[in-house]
């Protein structure tokens, strides 16, 4: 039997031969096409993770949000309170308010 590709004096080519080239096209292309699937996947998951860090700056930006709104809302409950009373007791809450504020704007 002579193979496939080699010139023989009646040019026959064996089935298993026929058979094996076939197969390793077979395999080639399916070869690509995982390749081309993880590509896709590996795509979808840079995606996924650049939507997932989005959504965790803007966890973080809306935490930070919440946390001076409430800050402020109680600086003005304090005023007020310093306004009506004159107590002591608001005049050093307030200060130690502001105080923690000033920290954390600078970390």
């Amino acid at each position: 039997m002579v193979k496939m590709g080699q010139k023989g004096s009646d040019n026959k080519v064996c089935d298993n031969c026929i058979k094996l080239e076939k197969r390793k096209k077979e395999l080639a292309n399916s070869v690509m096409e995982s390749q081309k699937e993880l590509e896709a996947s590996i795509t979808d998951l840079k995606h996924q993770m650049i939507q997932s860090k989005a959504q965790q700056r803007k966890n973080v930006y809306k935490e930070e949000i919440e946390r001076k709104s409430k800050a402020l809302t109680r600086s003005i409950e304090l005023l007020k309170k310093i306004e009506e009373t004159n107590d002591e007791k608001y005049i050093e809450e307030y200060k130690a308010l502001f105080e923690k504020l000033k920290r954390e704007s600078f970390h």
